[in-house]
């Protein structure tokens, strides 16, 4: 069998049970949501390891072969199949997903199994084309979820039986199928049953956009036709389809004499076609509808409803479900068959307009910004959804504007970044620092849209001085201030991009948001944001830290660079050959590594990095300015020691070492010790049990400045001894004025700069010090003159413009990577790559 995965020797297992440990503490489901969200092939490497201890290629051979597992976790195997079935990266990643259930099944039988992954399992037989089995699933699995079973025991109804359970799923008077219709689709073979016709002096506008139009928008209008509310104007917009789509919309026309032909001379996208029809609208309330939908008959009447008697709406939002074109209700992966509707957006037209204006004029998402908008502009109970029913069916077609970009607990992350893009415009709007009004055809735009979805491709740049490849997410003011050294890289004539790549830890929950500081940058075109299916060129890649490469999206990139270097990081060296190969499947190149710094460099030359160190090291760095705080001498009359806790229970059993709960007591002193003043800020979620004699704050108590304005001392004691020495919170600390207390083996790094002590020496080291206010005074400043000459933005900057000044690399045989045909190249096939000397 060829081999589709890396296996966990190119992660070594600390890496492996370190991430792990670290996801599942999110949340159980924390690895496999990071695993979707990142469609990380890579990943399913961790998922294996954790439920069996083997290569995934193992676990999916043995599980084609019948094998059962009784030493695998049930969790994490059930995880494992859920991931490979979901993520459908490779050819054959859906029956792999079945066999890896089927195995869990036999193994542990249906109580050994998660409801989760039983109504998961049941899903993927189904659309393996198996109904007997499907059928013997649901009869052996006692906790399916029920909105996953209702589905199934729809699609799973005989001939006769389907229509009434089908039908069953809505409110009446619902919908049937007319059986002499000669529509190719079952879906086009809709019509809405009769529902009482409810006249009213208030008009609604439907408005249809459609370009290339078929039979799909004759269901549409069809629909619409039907809808109980009669003072209807339906506006068919023709988003300049030509003269061979006439015969249909002379059809959908001769439906109704309220059906209304807009007729636009060229394509320019459904939301641009939409503010053509919002010129156009005559009634009071509009509301929008796809053309290849089908609109329950009470959509309208039970929509507008409370616009008519709650004033203060704007819009209301409705419910559908999605089908394929044989109206199959299963979608594997997604617990829910109802979902929320965009399109079915209904507005209070001329409020709305005059407060927002129209709708974005990109290709993709600007419905969804829209309904946010208004809620940013009327305030979020001003839009209301209603989703207690669902009113419309939702067609799901290869070529749908969303069928490519969302998925099971994904979405592209184009999509991501519109969206990240345009929530920061509102925080601004809601502000009252920026219009919310946006013109039909606008000149400039408020917020940044990924080339993907502006429809702009051929006019963006192609080419960059520098692409910017990082986790970007806040991740708190004690990590590397991101935006602050974007912008000391942005001279004038240089060209800077920022991508995207998510590290798993940052995705096993609710994702964060990009650094706001960083994301109104993009907005203002300081900088560009890319993705990696964009097809453009950097002089330089430089990515930030290998963690975004070991376990990077398994999607194919169109980014190449003429050079690509990494910032090194020690704690990632058993995985270098992996990230590499990973840098080189993403970009093109072989990569090389910049350490931090010389004693980073001595540390990283005798390792796999080797060779492939860049001549300049590439400094942490942060800002004085924001961070200095006048010092004159000790805080109080005991030394006050803390730091900030942010990795969990782990953390915490290390700060109890160096800091032991029983010397922190009022009573008399152990070891010369109870003179130390204990002081945590604690980030963890949920926060850890505070221990006796020490004073911990939450978030909300303190600021990171006002916290360090309190110490005299800054405790530093990482698990990890691989890990760099020079991190942002010692760098932070230090620019406050702290003294770090710092393990001996980062003293080659920090020099007398701080001090140093094992855990067992913390205290008498600091006390020390502590009596005698000179001294402890001059090492303050001794901290202070480390991070201001060696640590500024601008230092960071000269080393990427170093960077940038040597030529590329001349590629060598180990440089070039051979892509198969779907332009990715197995993980296994690269990783053993290797590259010269620079």
């Amino acid at each position: 069998m060829r081999r589709q995965h890396t296996t966990p020797d190119a992660y070594g297992t600390d890496l492996l049970e370190r991430h792990w440990r670290d996801l599942s503490a999110v949340a159980p489901t924390g690895p496999a949501a990071a695993a979707l969200h990142t469609r990380s092939a890579a990943a399913r490497t961790l998922l294996a390891y954790a439920a069996a201890r083997r290569p995934a290629d193992e676990l999916v051979a043995a599980a084609r072969e019948g094998r059962l597992f009784p030493d695998a976790d049930a969790w994490a195997l059930g995880e494992l199949a859920r991931v490979v079935a979901l993520q459908d990266l490779y050819p054959g990643d859906r029956a792999d997903g079945l066999a890896l259930f089927d195995s869990l099944l036999r193994t542990f039988g249906p109580s050994g199994v998660a409801p989760a992954h039983q109504g998961l399992h049941a899903q993927i037989a189904f659309a393996a084309g198996d109904p007997v089995r499907v059928a013997k699933l649901l009869a052996d699995y006692p906790e399916v979820p029920g909105p996953i079973r209702e589905a199934l025991v729809v699609d799973l109804a005989t001939k006769d039986e389907w229509p009434g359970r089908f039908t069953a799923l809505f409110p009446a008077p619902g919908l049937a199928l007319d059986a002499s219709s000669e529509e190719a689709t079952s879906f086009d073979r809709i019509r809405s049953r009769p529902a009482s016709r409810h006249g009213s002096a208030h008009r609604i506008t439907t408005i249809v956009t459609t370009y290339r139009p078929g039979p799909e928008l004759i269901t549409a209008v069809r629909s619409l036709v039907a809808q109980s509310w009669t003072n209807h104007e339906i506006l068919v917009v023709d988003d300049g389809s030509g003269p061979a789509h006439e015969p249909v919309l002379a059809r959908a026309a001769a439906l109704d004499p309220r059906v209304r032909i807009v007729r636009l001379g060229s394509n320019g996208g459904t939301y641009r076609a939409r503010n053509a029809g919002l010129d156009l609208a005559s009634g009071e309330f509009v509301t929008f509808q796809d053309s290849d939908d089908w609109s329950h008959p009470l959509r309208l009447q039970r929509q507008v409803a409370p616009l008519l008697t709650e004033p203060a709406l704007v819009a209301t939002t409705s419910a559908a479900i999605r089908v394929t074109e044989d109206l199959v209700v299963t979608r594997p992966g997604f617990g829910e068959f109802r979902s929320y509707n965009l399109s079915s957006l209904m507005i209070r037209r001329e409020t709305v307009l005059e407060r927002l204006g129209y709708l974005d004029p990109v290709r993709k998402g600007a419905d969804a910004e829209y309904v946010e908008r208004a809620r940013a502009v009327f305030g979020r109970p001003a839009v209301r959804h209603l989703g207690s029913e669902p009113l419309a069916l939702v067609r799901l077609t290869a070529g749908s504007l969303s069928s490519a970009d969302i998925g099971p607990g994904w979405m592209h992350p184009a999509r991501h970044a519109y969206l990240s893009a345009f929530q920061a415009w509102h925080a601004r709007v809601a502000a009252a620092q920026e219009t919310a009004v946006r013109p039909r055809a606008p000149r400039q735009r408020p917020f940044a849209a990924p080339r993907a979805l502006a429809g702009e491709a051929g006019q963006r740049r192609t080419t960059y001085d520098v692409i910017l490849a990082g986790d970007w997410n806040t991740h708190g003011d004690t990590s590397w201030p991101v935006a602050e050294r974007v912008r000391a890289l942005t001279e004038p004539g240089r060209a800077v991009a920022i991508l995207h790549l998510d590290t798993l830890a940052n995705v096993a929950g609710r994702p964060a948001k990009l650094d706001p500081a960083l994301q109104q940058m993009i907005n203002a075109r300081v900088v560009d944001q890319v993705v990696l299916a964009d097809e453009v060129h950097a002089r330089l890649i430089l990515v930030h830290g290998p963690a975004v490469l070991g376990f990077a999206p398994g999607t194919a990139s169109a980014i190449r660079g003429s050079r690509v270097v990494i910032e090194a990081d020690p704690a990632w060296t058993p995985a270098a050959a992996h990230c590499a190969a990973e840098a080189r499947r993403l970009f093109g190149v072989e990569p090389h590594w910049a350490p931090t710094d010389p004693a980073c460099r001595d540390q990283l030359a005798a390792g796999p990095f080797g060779s492939r160190l860049t001549a300049t090291d590439l400094p942490g760095s942060v800002n004085l300015r924001r961070w200095r705080l006048h010092r004159s001498g000790p805080r109080a009359d005991r030394p006050v020691i803390g730091r900030i806790c942010t990795g969990g229970a782990g953390e915490w059993h290390r700060l109890r070492t160096a800091l032991p709960v029983s010397t922190r007591r009022a009573g008399a002193p152990e070891s010369g010790r109870a003179g130390l003043d204990v002081r945590v800020l604690d980030l963890n979620r949920p926060p850890q049990a505070v221990p006796h004699g020490w004073l911990v704050y939450q978030r909300p108590d303190v600021d990171t400045r006002g916290f360090l304005h309190q110490l005299d001392f800054y405790v530093h004691l990482p698990a990890d001894e691989r890990a760099a020495p020079v991190s942002p919170e010692v760098l932070i600390a230090m620019a406050a004025g702290c003294i770090p207390v710092l393990p001996h083996h980062h003293a080659p790094a920090f020099g007398p700069a701080a001090v140093y002590a094992t855990p067992e020496d913390v205290a008498a080291t600091v006390e020390r010090l502590h009596r005698d206010p000179a001294a402890l005074l001059a090492q303050s400043e001794r901290g202070l003159a480390f991070a201001q000459t060696r640590h500024p933005h601008t230092r960071y900057a000269a080393a990427v413009t170093t960077l940038l000044e040597q030529p590329p690399p001349t590629p060598s045989t180990g440089d070039l990577v051979e892509l198969p045909d779907n332009g990715a190249p197995q993980l296994s096939e690269i990783a053993a790559g290797g590259g010269g000397g620079e």
